[in-house]
């Protein structure tokens, strides 16, 4: 396959690789905390330089460029949600392909 091709289909060396996070969230009480706590979760996926897609409690993180997300990224979103408070259970998978992998 040719570069080019490879490069559209984002195969072999522009692979981009992303995360799936699911997350039980204690109850918060109120909309208000809920959406305190997603304002929070999405400043610091965004801190990051990442895009998450997906609701609160199961979503999908990739890279906001053309490059992949690291075991650094897993490693940095999955460390925060276990440290707060309205989180009681958080599943990070391992990096799968953004375009092409399979989400189940």
């Amino acid at each position: 396959m040719k570069k080019r091709l490879r490069k559209k289909l984002r195969l072999r060396e522009f692979q981009e690789m992303g995360f799936k996070v699911k997350l039980e969230l204690t109850d918060l009480g109120s909309d208000d905390a809920y959406f305190a706590f997603s304002d929070r979760l999405i400043e610091v996926v965004e801190a990051n330089n990442l895009l998450m897609g997906g609701g609160i409690n199961d979503f999908f993180v990739c890279t906001n460029s053309r490059r992949s997300a690291t075991d650094a990224d897993r490693e940095a979103i999955e460390t925060w949600l276990q440290q707060q408070p309205e989180v009681s259970a958080v599943n990070v998978s391992p990096l799968i392909d953004a375009w092409h992998g399979n989400f189940d």
